[in-house]
């Protein structure tokens, strides 16, 4: 299901089909993270070591028609995660809790793996999310019932 998923909202983001070769380097770069991860102990753990606070706000997340899940703003050492995307985001089967775990994992990806390549990063933060949360669904997927 999350494979399939994943194609379907590389299709809608990039109007074309996802290539094999570009879903191997996005699961290649989410075990990369993955890899990189095991080195703390927790998600906070990592944020503490890389020296990023963070937050969860209440403050408006939506910005000339975008909606931000989170922001990692390495320049002040800051991540936030607004609450108004964990309010859109819950379901019954998908508690805050488990929101505000995926979005720390995806923001985590960005940090662990600044390198990987922009058009391909969104979708592994996505798949790492999914992986280290143990999720069966492909988190970017929420963004496509939220627009």
């Amino acid at each position: 299901m999350k494979e399939e998923q994943l194609h379907r909202w590389w299709l809608q983001r990039r109007r074309r089909p996802l290539a094999d070769p570009q879903k191997d380097e996005i699961l290649r770069w989410a075990g990369h993270a993955r890899h990189e991860l095991n080195t703390y102990t927790s998600l906070e753990d990592c944020l503490e070591q890389r020296g990023i606070q963070w937050e969860i706000s209440q403050r408006n997340h939506e910005v000339a028609g975008v909606r931000f899940r989170a922001q990692l703003d390495l320049n002040t050492h800051r991540l936030t995660v607004y609450a108004g995307a964990l309010d859109e985001l819950e379901r019954p089967h998908r508690p805050r809790k488990l929101l505000e775990r995926v979005i720390l994992c995806h923001e985590i990806f960005h940090l662990l793996c600044p390198q990987c390549p922009s058009p391909l990063h969104e979708a592994a933060a996505h798949w790492f999310a999914a992986e280290v949360t143990g999720l069966e669904d492909f988190p970017g997927i929420w963004d496509l019932s939220t627009e």
